[in-house]
């Protein structure tokens, strides 16, 4: 083989090298996709589920059932529920302080601007007052953020010991609508979970080393992406509230197949125009 050809093959081998190692960087970044898409699932999951169960929970008789599915809730539901409330009473308070400053802005301009000076000295009261009540809507969102994070940390913990106790003891959800709820994220996390295999199974066939064990860590992400919430330092009692229905823990609930039950945490946001135009403040 002459220096030529010996230099095409070690530039083809170097080529190929460099490709397939490419492709198993791209397939690593496609499974932490992937791992990641599991954790949204799972958040999702909390959210749905923490509208569902936190009603019932206003029970005394939840408190004192022993039964398998609420052993498995209660723990990781009486700390969303601590949390939540104390930011729930935060945003009463918040919502009152929106609707005061409401009120002073519409309270400032008791006759109707007539001259040019008028106009631009209303336009500047009105925007240093919209400004308070831009702050107080701020902090209104990041209320609900902090609400909806805790749900998303209580679906992730919860999750975990449903899934724990349908692979190890084949136990699934005795009420309906849990079933329902758990059943449709389990199959999709299954799904996730298909790919991700099939995935690490082709960097392995390329020479590189398996991903599992290493993988992203969905507690690990909720802790890294959730809003930072005030915590309450106060002791936490059961909410008081209507009774269940039922006269026992699992009575009136049938298990049902997989499937049947979609949700949709996304949440919206709500926006607001501020005063462009003097001449938009005839008040």
């Amino acid at each position: 083989m002459s220096l030529w050809d010996s230099i095409q093959v070690g530039a083809k081998k170097a080529g190929d090298a460099a490709a397939t190692k490419a492709k198993i960087g791209k397939l690593k970044a496609d499974i932490v996709l992937l791992q990641r898409e599991i954790t949204n699932r799972q958040r999702a999951f909390g959210v749905t589920l923490y509208d569902h169960v936190s009603p019932l929970s206003q029970s005394q008789d939840f408190y004192a059932a022993s039964d398998e599915l609420t052993n498995l809730l209660r723990p990781p539901l009486i700390v969303a529920q601590k949390e939540i409330q104390a930011l729930a009473a935060k945003k009463v308070k918040l919502k009152e302080a929106l609707a005061a400053a409401e009120a002073n802005r519409a309270a400032a301009f008791p006759t109707k601007a007539e001259t040019v000076g008028q106009k631009f000295m209303n336009f500047g009261k009105a925007s240093y007052l919209h400004g308070g009540e831009t702050k107080i809507k701020g902090e209104l969102a990041l209320v609900d953020r902090s609400i909806k994070g805790h749900k998303q940390k209580f679906g992730i913990a919860l999750f975990a010991l449903l899934a724990d106790a349908e692979d190890n003891k084949g136990y699934l959800p005795t009420d309906r609508q849990v079933r329902n709820i758990y059943d449709t994220s389990r199959s999709d996390v299954t799904r996730i979970e298909a790919k991700i295999n099939q995935k690490d199974e082709e960097i392995v066939a390329l020479g590189g080393k398996s991903t599992k064990g290493q993988g992203f860590s969905a507690a690990q992400d909720n802790n890294n992406n959730s809003t930072t919430t005030e915590t309450n330092s106060g002791t936490f009692e059961p909410p008081n509230g209507p009774m269940m229905t039922s006269s026992s823990t699992n009575a009136g609930f049938s298990d049902t197949p997989r499937g049947g039950f979609s949700d949709n945490p996304n949440g919206s946001s709500s926006g607001q125009q501020l005063f462009t135009d003097p001449n938009d403040l005839l008040l």
